[in-house]
């Protein structure tokens, strides 16, 4: 009887292991379903006890591993819903950044343009006041050309009134000069008359050549008159040309 009850708990424990050696509650069931038999060794009612302990542990067992199954099956959901949450949750943060990204862009872009619009603005009015600038530049440049001439004018128009003057005042005392020697003339034409006739006692003999002495100082009078008289119609015509008269 001793042999039998030990055969049977052996080969029990094989056929425990070989339903699930993987498992190490069904190690720690065979251990107390050994340890259980080992004090009814010997008694036929201590078999069926057995055996019902077995098939309670086997219900038991059967249990655990629809447990497991469930657990296993539960954690694969809440993984999976884990999953979606933390994909949803990326994906609203990434939405949020991605909007926060697009808002910065605008308003970045926003400035850009306002700061475009403004630098078009100072190119526009830089242009303007060099263009401006320039065109005073260009005007003083010719006030003071006409400055310039103006003052050449005054300067040249001084210089034709001083020339003027200076030709009417040698002018007018070449005229004198004429006008006085003409009646001498007159008068040694009559005393050299007088002494080539031989008819007045009165006639010098140098009456011909102080005679022929006028004569020669009135022609070189009137030729400087002539002169003078042209000095001033060239002065005329330079005055009117450059308009001062």
């Amino acid at each position: 009887m001793d042999k039998r009850p030990e055969s049977s708990e052996e080969e029990n424990v094989v056929v425990i292991e070989e339903k699930d050696n993987k498992t190490r509650l069904y190690i720690v069931l065979a251990v107390v379903l050994g340890a259980a038999l080992g004090g009814v060794i010997g008694s036929a009612s201590t078999a069926s006890r057995w055996q019902e302990t077995y098939d309670a542990l086997e219900v038991r067992y059967q249990d655990l591993l629809d447990e497991k199954a469930e657990l296993a099956l539960s954690v694969e959901r809440r993984t999976a819903s884990l999953d979606t949450e933390v994909e949803e949750q990326l994906n609203v943060a990434m939405e949020e950044q991605i909007a926060t990204y697009d808002s910065e862009i605008a308003d970045r872009d926003r400035r850009i343009a306002a700061l475009n619009k403004q630098n078009e603005t100072l190119r526009t009015e830089l242009e303007e006041k060099q263009q401006s600038l320039a065109t005073s530049n260009q005007a003083n440049e010719q006030l003071n050309r006409q400055s310039d001439m103006q003052v050449v004018m005054l300067e040249r128009s001084r210089e034709l009134f001083q020339r003027e003057l200076t030709v009417k005042s040698e002018l007018a005392k070449l005229e004198d000069q004429r006008d006085e020697l003409i009646p001498t003339i007159d008068r040694l034409k009559k005393d050299c008359d007088l002494f080539l006739e031989g008819t007045s006692w009165d006639a010098k003999s140098d009456a011909c050549d102080r005679q022929d002495e006028a004569s020669s100082r009135l022609s070189q009078i009137n030729q400087m008159i002539q002169v003078h008289r042209m000095d001033l119609k060239e002065i005329e015509a330079i005055a009117k040309k450059i308009g001062v008269k």
